[in-house]
């Protein structure tokens, strides 16, 4: 079977990605950048194309059987509730472009990826209500990125109901897992958090954004995917909760990470940060009755994957950073000029990519 995934070049895209070609589908990867933690051997093809074209998302969708629409502007707390015109804009464009050509170069079906950031804000206070599907309406987002979501759910609901596109709906909770950017406004809390608590001495001070006691559901990247391709081979036609039942506040998260670094430290917490909705938690039944599906990863077993991975990027950067020193330093002794008898030109620095 031939299948698109949009937003391979992103965190969920890319794992998607593999996990279908290991499954034998022959996947095609479309994004506005080349996966960062994943090499183009694992796609039978990758395509540097932008949705916000509708010509482009005609050529994403060509020749396929199904379609897997990740691509989003989406990145950390702090970036989903201060980016706001974009967002709403650019994933609108990104949506309806995909949904439309999927109709017209007549793809079977299409997988779409929603979010719990669609359920209302007086849900989500102090007293905490485990998020059921039916609780989406009336409906009252606490960010334009929410909003974008259930509107998006409601745009490819409509070409069902009108044009008989065949769709699937999950909506995330708190994805995470290796090979993720960790120093970023696109960073995730477990990538993040993980970075301070292992640039922090024993017995230091880590930052917190807010009190810590936000509640979150956390569902680990393996799980996630999982649960996507159930969803995709399933009848189910309404959206799905994909999360867990592992309800961690914020502080629990850096107890984890600091047990796992064998530290003690201190929590500094911010309180003018920005730090959400109270609570977000997950009620999965409809994916565990429906779909035979449950994760499998608990929180600290993900986190000892993550705090490999975390460790590993920032032992590359500090080797990269020092090669980059060194090179500068003998650039400055050995300057390589055009009047050199090499007669290369001097060393340009690429730009970082971003």
């Amino acid at each position: 079977m031939r299948v698109l995934v949009t937003g391979a070049g992103g965190f969920i895209g890319h794992h998607l990605s593999r996990y279908l070609r290991n499954m034998g589908y022959w996947v095609r990867g479309v994004d506005i950048v080349e996966p960062q933690f994943s090499p183009l051997s694992d796609f039978d093809e990758f395509l540097l194309l932008d949705l916000r074209d509708f010509r482009n998302a005609v050529e994403a969708v060509q020749g396929m059987e199904r379609v897997y629409a990740l691509a989003a502007l989406n990145g950390s707390i702090e970036y989903t509730t201060t980016v706001k015109a974009p967002i709403i804009r650019d994933n609108h464009r990104i949506n309806v472009n995909t949904a439309e050509a999927s109709v017209r170069m007549g793809v079977k079906r299409v997988f779409y990826s929603s979010s719990a950031c669609v359920y209302p804000i007086e849900l989500q206070g102090e007293s905490p209500t485990p998020l059921k599907e039916e609780h989406a309406y009336p409906a009252n987002p606490d960010s334009e990125y929410g909003w974008e979501k259930l509107f998006s759910e409601r745009m490819y609901k409509s070409y069902v109901e009108d044009f008989g596109l065949d769709v699937r709906i999950a909506r995330f909770f708190n994805v995470y897992g290796p090979e993720c950017l960790i120093d970023t406004l696109k960073s995730k809390a477990p990538m993040a958090l993980t970075k301070k608590v292992i640039e922090t001495e024993d017995g230091g001070e880590v930052k917190i954004w807010g009190d810590g006691k936000q509640v979150r559901s956390f569902l680990y990247i393996d799980d996630c995917v999982e649960g996507i391709q159930k969803l995709m081979e399933s009848n189910i036609t309404e959206s799905i909760n994909l999360g867990t039942e592992d309800h961690l506040s914020i502080n629990n998260l850096v107890d984890i990470i600091a047990k796992i670094e064998g530290k003690d430290i201190k929590k500094i917490h911010q309180l003018n940060k920005i730090q959400g909705v109270r609570n977000r938690l997950c009620d999965f039944s409809k994916a565990e009755k429906l779909l035979k599906w449950e994760r499998k990863v608990l929180p600290e077993e993900g986190m000892r994957v993550i705090n490999s991975f975390v460790r590993k990027e920032l032992s590359l950067k500090s080797f990269k950073n020092g090669i980059d020193t060194l090179v500068s330093s003998l650039n400055g002794r050995y300057p390589v000029t055009s009047e050199n008898r090499s007669g290369k030109k001097p060393l340009e620095k690429r730009p970082a990519v971003v």
